[in-house]
């Protein structure tokens, strides 16, 4: 008695299925995928719409704070925020004078909420720029942006012989091309009358 032989039909029932969960796997990963970047989305539309309503927030409230515009610089910063969906959490006057600090949240939406809201900081007010240049250390930018009211007299009249030497020697090459020629000349070859 021999043993009957394997059809092929019963080879194929070990694996019966397995599409099946390649279907599904492939369906998970999708979906892992579709959330994360719905995920994303969620974060950087917050970011953007958080760093609008910082920058506007502390325009406003730098306006207000120079006398441009009537109000509190803060409640007017608050009130910027809340119209364009933020939550003012901050408003400070740094050490500058005119200036506004603000910082605003905006929620998240989406699947990546869970992380906090998305936090933005913005500054705004007037601009010193003796201040800056004195913080960068560079004086000699300061002595070529030409401050004649840091200047001695000794240095301006310096200068002025300098600018009348400049001058004068850029006419000399110009004199020295051919001095006995005249400015109107004659053909030698023409006959003249």
């Amino acid at each position: 008695m021999r043993p009957a032989p394997k059809t092929a039909s019963e080879n194929q029932r070990s694996e019966e299925g397995s599409g099946t969960v390649l279907a599904l796997t492939i369906i998970a990963a999708l979906l892992v995928v579709t959330v994360v970047i719905a995920g994303l989305i969620g974060v950087v539309s917050a970011n953007r719409r958080a760093s609008a309503a910082a920058d506007l927030s502390a325009l406003a409230a730098a306006d207000a704070y120079r006398g441009l515009t009537e109000g509190d610089p803060c409640a007017v910063a608050a009130d910027l925020a809340e119209r364009h969906g933020a939550h003012l959490e901050s408003c400070t006057f740094p050490d500058r004078p005119e200036t506004v600090e603000v910082t605003v949240a905006v929620p998240v939406a989406g699947p990546m909420g869970a992380l906090g809201p998305a936090r933005v900081r913005a500054r705004a007010g007037a601009e010193h720029p003796e201040e800056e240049r004195a913080e960068e250390g560079h004086p000699e930018e300061d002595r070529a942006a030409g401050n004649a009211e840091e200047l001695s007299p000794d240095e301006v009249a310096e200068l002025e012989e300098e600018l009348e030497a400049e001058q004068g020697s850029s006419l000399e090459p110009s004199e020295l091309e051919d001095p006995t020629e005249p400015e109107n000349p004659v053909n030698p070859e023409s006959p003249t009358n």
